[in-house]
């Protein structure tokens, strides 16, 4: 059994790469830099766990990526790879925003849409695609990436729905995590107000759900009640409530 995981050297991606190494299934893991898959391949010696390098900002090297890949049996496509950035608008960087669209947003398309195709082909294959509760409604000072995964929370509904009609075998499936100990907040710069998750347990969770045919996976009571709730409130309220509770507000 095999599983692409993308952004696997650290963080989320990581997480699930090791969850599924647990289960049996071998890796293939992309991302630009091999970051801890030395620590898996010690952790996982019967495993076969392949690094590609890749740098998924570049629609090029998605298209070389699906090109590698091509008559490979590939099983379990994760879609994880991603960042974020967070400041007043006339701080944050125009380049690494355009950046963030491409990896969050176009690399997801290319690539999830390429592994969906394949997998509605052969008839059978599961996919994972890692979103967020920054999805649930939109924010100042992280505009862009709420946005970004609100394009990823969408286009994966849209799948999900296809796939429902055709009665198809082949299954996506939706992360939905809040706040996760992964690194992702150091990268963005951001200071968490709540306690992050455990990436081991969100992972865990994913997984379960990712084979139990589960659609919407959102890890956590908390952020159950923040998406139950979201489809309640109306926009501006939340980007209210979200100015007020943000330090980088103040």
């Amino acid at each position: 059994m095999l599983a692409l995981v993308t952004g696997a050297s650290s963080g989320i991606g990581f997480a699930i790469a090791t969850e599924l190494l647990e289960r049996g299934y071998d890796i293939l893991a992309v991302s630009r830099t091999e970051g801890r898959l030395d620590e898996l391949r010690r952790r996982f010696p019967k495993r076969e766990i392949a690094f590609l390098p890749f740098d998924l900002t570049s629609e090029e090297e998605c298209f070389r990526l699906l090109k590698e890949t091509e008559g490979m049996t590939i099983d379990v496509f994760v879609d994880s790879a991603g960042f974020g950035d967070i400041g007043f608008l006339e701080k944050t960087s125009l380049s690494k925003e355009i950046d963030m669209v491409k990896l969050n947003d176009i690399a997801t398309l290319i690539l999830g849409k390429s592994f969906l195709l394949r997998f509605l082909e052969k008839g059978e294959g599961k996919l994972l695609f890692v979103s967020s509760a920054a999805s649930f409604g939109p924010a100042p000072y992280m505009s862009l990436y709420h946005a970004t995964k609100a394009f990823v929370t969408y286009l994966v509904h849209g799948y999900y729905r296809e796939l429902k009609r055709r009665k198809s075998s082949v299954s996506v499936s939706l992360l939905l995590p809040g706040p996760v100990d992964s690194g992702f907040a150091k990268a963005a710069g951001m200071t968490m107000r709540r306690k992050a998750m455990d990436p081991a347990k969100v992972a865990r969770k994913a997984v379960d759900g990712l084979f139990a045919g589960r659609f919407e996976i959102v890890p956590g009571l908390w952020m159950k009640t923040v998406h139950l709730f979201s489809h309640f409130v109306p926009k501006r309220v939340i980007t209210r409530l979200v100015d007020k509770s943000s330090e980088i507000g103040r």
